[in-house]
């Protein structure tokens, strides 16, 4: 196949991986990159979705599985662009993808490594309020199902965790076993020998006829809004951590419990527009999806444990998705309360761990106090750290906000102004699941029709 029948979809998430599919459909090659050990994006960390609630990974899982086996789709995980020349319909990509330190043709994934390894370190899957050993799975369905050892522990950063790495004095260059490396250890143990301390990063160059961009969102770490108490009090955490401690895979196995002390709380609250509209943040965006998802959350709470009050704060209720309204409805009828005001300030109760919310109520104007045990932050939708580095690589241009601009969003939608270059999905601003699928499904019909053109023959002959 030659390269103007290729097509690079950087991004792994649902977007991206939606993109990949439908240009492998139509028999063209695709070449999915994702910067992580494995596909998947925010919607493999979800418990549900909305507005129907149903199971985030299980919509996920079979399309994440039909990327690796499809012929037509060769999957570039743990991989960074780093060069882009040439036109549409030639473009050059120059790639490094990073040392995984365990070798991807032969492990297997048993996961006999992670089991013997004695570094525990916060888990980034999790946002931080769960563990994962220093040779990992990001998640149980990750794909490629392929094992990664932390950079850190690699380079003897953590010895002081009791890790058994970086004690050596033989460059692991010169030497390929290990005496003290428990993973390497039981690796060969299962004959498999996958885990490799001397792997290096290896350069990678491609020719493809167009390029998708799909590099998704992250979530604002509300440092700075010291008044809500983020980073010091230990039951004060972000709606996306609290999805987690809903999910069966999370951290807690599903089970609502407080961080601080593991109970049950009986009393919770989320806090809307956390960072957006904000002159502190310079964030002027509604973020879109938060209404909808601390909803959703609310809902699955009482799912859970009917008895656990839950309250939403907020100022303006954005229901601008098919049948979100009623979702909005749905909740309220189990009992989910909506409060609309203006919270100024958290405190706790040290001995305790309980939290007081001080806020204005904006239907009668007066100062109130309700008492919680837990509150999630509905952070604002920011766009992810590497978009400034890849739109230089692209050539590409970026909005005020840091996310990518379309050349014109009425007659040039998913376009960019490098011609055979799209968009799609969260990179260009806060979507939901379905908007963000919809776009990647024609912005892969764009990729294709550009390399068609390039080719000088018309769409389908």
């Amino acid at each position: 196949m030659s390269p103007r029948e290729s097509v690079l979809v950087i991004g792994g998430g649902i977007a991206g991986i939606q993109a990949a599919l439908d240009i492998a459909d139509r028999g063209f090659k695709v070449y999915l990159l994702d910067t992580a050990p494995s596909i998947g994006g925010v919607m493999a960390s979800l418990d549900k979705t909305f507005p129907t609630n149903d199971c985030s990974i299980c919509i996920e899982a079979p399309k994440m599985v039909e990327v690796l086996r499809h012929p037509n789709i060769e999957l570039l995980t743990y991989c960074e662009v780093k060069e882009v020349e040439g036109s549409v319909g030639n473009f050059r990509v120059k790639l490094l993808k990073k040392a995984r330190y365990v070798d991807e043709d032969k492990c297997n994934g048993c996961g006999k490594c992670a089991e013997v390894c004695p570094v525990k370190v916060p888990n980034e899957f999790d946002l931080g309020i769960g563990d994962r050993k220093a040779i990992y799975l990001p998640f149980p369905q990750a794909v490629p199902m392929i094992y990664t050892l932390d950079p850190l522990c690699r380079k003897g950063k953590y010895r002081d965790r009791g890790a058994c790495i970086g004690t050596c004095v033989v460059d692991c260059s010169q030497c390929r076993k290990c005496p003290i490396a428990k993973c390497v250890q039981a690796c060969h143990e299962e004959g498999r020998d996958a885990v490799m301390l001397w792997q290096r990063p290896k350069k990678i160059e491609i020719d493809v006829g167009s390029i998708i961009v799909a590099t998704g969102f992250e979530v604002l770490e509300p440092t700075m809004m010291t008044k809500y108490g983020y980073g010091v009090y230990k039951n004060v955490i972000l709606a996306l951590q609290y999805e987690r401690l809903l999910c069966a895979s999370g951290p807690t196995a599903g089970r609502i419990l407080r961080p601080s002390d593991n109970k049950n709380p009986k009393r919770v609250a989320w806090i809307q527009c956390v960072g957006s509209m904000d002159r502190r943040t310079g964030i002027k965006y509604c973020s879109r999806i938060c209404c909808a998802y601390a909803t959703k959350e609310a809902i699955i709470t009482k799912e859970h444990s009917p008895d656990v009050e839950t309250y939403i704060f907020y100022t303006h209720l954005k229901t601008y998705g098919k049948g979100f309204w009623e979702y909005f409805e749905r909740a309220k009828e189990l009992g989910v309360k909506y409060i609309r005001s203006r919270p100024a300030e958290i405190k706790e109760d040290p001995k305790m761990g309980d939290l007081v919310i001080i806020y204005e109520d904006l239907d009668t104007n007066e100062i109130k106090e309700m008492k919680v045990d837990m509150v999630m932050l509905s952070s604002a939708i920011v766009p992810s750290k590497g978009n400034k580095e890849l739109a230089g690589i692209l050539g590409i241009e970026l909005d005020e906000y840091g996310f990518f601009k379309e050349k014109d969003p009425y007659s040039s939608s998913l376009e960019t102004n490098v011609e055979g270059i799209y968009l799609c999905g969260c990179c260009l601003g806060p979507r939901d699941i379905p908007e963000s699928i919809s776009e990647a499904s024609a912005a892969a019909a764009k990729a294709v029709s550009s390399i068609v053109r390039a080719k000088g023959e018309s769409y389908g002959s």
